[in-house]
C-alpha cells in the first residue's frame, strides 16, 4: 500500500490514523483495525499468492527451450548394416519460433493475474476493516447495554426499597411490594445476560486478529457521535473506487488478455532443427537442417476462441449486474443510517428529556400517594426503553456506516473513531 493516490489505501490510511492512543486496559478501533490487518489468517496468504503469481509470470516470459536430439541409423541391422560400422549418427539442436506474439500475450495474462489477486487483497483489507468495525461497534453498543443495564438494577434496588418501606407503613398493599421484588430480580438476569453476550462478543472482535481470548477490558469510543451523511448521489461517485468493482475490473482485463492469448494460438509456430550427420562407414559429415509447421492451427483454436470471446462478454454483464446491486445496497445503507441518525437526533433532544422529566414526576407523585406502583413502574420502563432505542438506533446507524465505508472504500465520517 506505497500508493497513497489509491482512495481506497487512502481510506485505510485514515482509519488506522484518526485515534489517539488508548488506556493499556481500553482497545481503540485504530487498535483494533491495526490488530487484524496485521495478524488475521486470511490475509497472511496473499503474499504467498502473489509470489506464487510473480513466479508464473517469470516462467511464461521465457523463451521457447532448446532441444538436443542425437539420432542414429543403420544400427545393429543384418548382413552389412550388422553392427556399428555403417551407422550414421546424427547430433541436432532445435527449438520453436513462436508467432503471433504468444511471450507478450502470455506474459500480459500474467500481468492481469497479479492485478486480479492484488485487488481481491485489497478488496479482503476493506472486508476485514468493515468487519472489525462492525463488531467493535457492538462491542461498544454492548457496554452501553449493560451500564443501562446496570443503572436499571439500581434504579429496581431503589424502587424497591421505597415499596417495601411504604408496604410497612401501610401505605402500599403487600402485592406491590411482591411485585417490585420481582421487577428486581428480572433487573439481575438482564444485566447477567448482557454481560455474557458482552464477553461473547469481545472474544468474536479478539478472533479476527487471532486470540483466544479477548485481552483487553473495554473499547472506547463515542456510540452517539453520528453526522450528517452526504447525499447518496455523492456517495455513489465513489463506488468506482469500490473493491467489489475494482475485481470485476480486474478480471475483465484478465479475460481480454486470455482472448490474445488465444487469438496469437492461431498463429502457427515453427519448429526448427540444425545438425550434424556422420557417416561411419565413410567417414564424412554433413550437415542437416529441418523446420516443421503444424498445418490448420487456426482451423483447430477456433473452439477455443469463441469460447474465450464469450467469456470476455460475460465479464462486461456482471460488472453491469454488480454495479446495479452495489447501487442498490448502498440506497438501503445510506437510507438506514440518515433514518437511524434521525431516531438518535429526536431520542438525544426531545423523547429522553420528556420521559425522563415524566419519570421523576410519577415518582415524585407516587410517594405523595396520588400514583399507583404500576403508573410508576410503566414511567420508568418508558424511560428505561427510550434510552434502549437510542442505543439500538446510535448502532444501527454505525453499522450502517461500516457497510457504506466497506461498499465505497472511503470515510464516512470520523464516527465511533473519535474515542475518549
Amino acid at each position: 500500500m506505497k500508493n497513497c493516490k489509491n482512495p481506497l489505501r487512502r481510506w485505510l490510511a485514515l482509519v488506522l490514523c484518526l485515534l489517539a492512543p488508548a488506556a493499556i486496559a481500553e482497545l481503540s478501533l485504530q487498535q483494533a483495525v491495526e490488530r487484524a490487518l496485521a495478524q488475521n489468517p486470511a490475509l497472511q496468504v496473499f503474499p504467498l499468492r502473489l509470489q506464487a503469481v510473480a513466479g508464473r509470470r517469470q516462467s511464461a516470459d521465457l523463451s521457447p527451450a532448446y532441444t538436443v536430439e542425437l539420432e542414429a541409423e543403420n544400427l545393429a541391422g543384418s548382413s552389412e548394416l550388422s553392427g556399428t560400422d555403417n551407422a550414421e549418427y546424427t547430433l541436432s539442436i532445435g527449438s520453436i519460433i513462436e508467432l503471433g506474439d504468444k511471450r507478450a500475450a502470455r506474459v500480459a495474462l500474467a500481468d492481469t493475474r497479479y492485478a486480479l489477486t492484488n485487488a481481491e487483497r485489497e478488496a479482503a483489507a476493506v472486508d476485514l476493516v468493515a468487519q472489525v468495525t462492525q463488531r467493535f461497534v457492538s462491542v461498544l453498543s454492548l457496554q452501553q447495554l449493560v451500564s443501562l443495564a446496570e443503572n436499571a438494577h439500581a434504579l429496581a434496588q431503589r424502587t424497591a426499597a421505597i415499596v417495601t418501606e411504604r408496604s410497612n407503613r401501610g401505605a402500599a398493599p403487600e402485592a406491590d411490594q411482591l411485585r417490585a421484588e420481582a421487577d428486581l430480580a428480572q433487573a439481575e438476569l438482564r444485566l447477567q445476560n448482557l454481560r455474557s453476550e458482552l464477553e461473547a462478543g469481545k472474544l468474536a472482535l479478539a478472533i479476527l486478529w487471532g486470540d483466544d481470548q479477548p485481552r483487553f477490558a473495554t473499547v472506547s469510543g463515542d456510540l452517539f457521535n453520528i453526522t450528517e451523511a452526504p447525499s447518496f448521489n455523492t456517495l455513489f461517485e465513489q463506488v468506482a473506487d469500490s473493491p467489489i468493482l475494482e475485481i470485476l475490473a480486474a478480471e475483465q482485463r484478465m479475460a481480454a488478455a486470455d482472448l490474445e492469448l488465444i487469438r496469437s494460438q492461431s498463429s502457427a509456430d515453427v519448429g526448427w532443427r540444425l545438425g550434424v550427420r556422420r557417416d561411419q562407414a565413410s567417414g564424412d559429415s554433413s550437415l542437416t537442417a529441418g523446420i516443421s509447421v503444424p498445418l490448420f492451427s487456426g482451423r483447430r483454436n477456433r473452439g477455443n476462441l469463441d469460447a474465450a470471446y464469450a467469456e470476455q462478454k460475460q465479464q462486461a454483464y456482471r460488472r453491469d449486474n454488480a454495479e446495479l446491486r452495489l447501487r442498490a445496497r448502498l440506497f438501503a445503507a445510506w437510507q438506514t443510517y440518515r433514518q437511524s441518525r434521525a431516531s438518535v437526533e429526536a431520542l438525544r433532544t426531545t423523547i429522553l428529556p420528556a420521559l425522563e422529566s415524566a419519570q421523576k414526576q410519577t415518582r415524585q407523585a407516587y410517594e405523595q400517594g396520588r400514583y399507583r406502583y404500576t403508573d410508576w413502574v410503566a414511567a420508568q420502563r418508558e424511560y428505561l426503553d427510550g434510552r434502549r432505542n437510542l442505543i439500538t438506533a446510535a448502532t444501527t446507524a454505525l453499522h450502517n456506516q461500516a457497510l457504506i465505508e466497506q461498499l465505497t472504500a472511503a470515510p464516512l465520517s470520523p464516527g465511533v473513531t473519535n474515542g475518549h
